[in-house]
């Protein structure tokens, strides 16, 4: 079973890397593309996407009946906890990228956000338990952005974008094709885990489960075994 939880989560993470990789190509003029760059951004898509498919492929192992939709939901939590906020608090940063100037202050902003976003989608059972949880979720995810700065500092183009040349649009244009390509990648990763999932893990569960209850079938019951004559006890 954990070998198919990681088959799947690296399943995901390669189909939503190479749709986002198409992408790129797609919106990106074709000088302006640097090959060497858009190798590190595929493989840092790539490893994000193993984590964070990984992370979702637990949850849909003990929640089978997870839709695509709350799937997808998942992938936007992604890009708000791992991208948008962090572009929002912290100066001088590349949206989707973990920068070298401040590495531990991204780590505090994505886990604070991402912690927030678990407390307010699943909160307690009860009506008290479900009201401190999303307090406190959404206190985490205020916390990061009232500590910081709104703005996300200087725009800085994307990964992948040669440094000589210019963009149709100037570095703003970078920075919402960086946001874009970057929303595009989780939810392509949400609706990927789920299609493997029900693929790779679910699929052979039932399989197994229906051999078993077929392996059944012919067991004996009561009523089925040999006759009892009349004069039999």
């Amino acid at each position: 079973m954990p070998f198919r939880l990681l088959a799947a989560a690296f399943a995901a993470a390669l189909l939503a890397t190479m749709g986002l990789m198409f992408a790129r190509v797609a919106t990106t003029p074709t000088g302006l593309l640097d090959t060497s760059a858009g190798d590190i951004l595929l493989l840092r898509h790539l490893a994000l996407g193993f984590a964070g498919g990984l992370a979702l492929q637990i949850f849909l192992f003990y929640r089978p009946s997870t839709g695509v939709y709350r799937a997808m939901a998942w992938g936007v939590a992604g890009f708000l906890a791992l991208t948008l906020v962090p572009w929002l608090v912290l100066p001088d940063t590349v949206p989707g990228q973990v920068t070298g100037r401040h590495p531990l202050r991204w780590l505090i902003v994505a886990g604070c956000t991402a912690g927030g976003l678990w407390l307010l989608w699943s909160p307690g059972l009860e009506e008290k338990s479900r009201r401190n949880r999303r307090i406190a979720g959404l206190g985490l995810i205020l916390l990061p952005l009232l500590a910081g700065t709104l703005g996300g500092g200087a725009p800085v183009p994307e990964p992948g974008l040669s440094e000589g040349g210019e963009l149709p649009a100037g570095p703003d244009f970078a920075v919402w094709q960086g946001l874009s390509l970057n929303l595009l990648f989780w939810l392509l990763l949400g609706l990927f885990s789920v299609l493997t999932a029900r693929r790779i893990v679910q699929q052979p569960q039932g399989g197994n489960g229906g051999g078993t209850a077929g392996g059944g079938e012919g067991e004996n019951r009561p009523g089925n075994g040999p006759d009892i004559g009349p004069g039999m006890p």
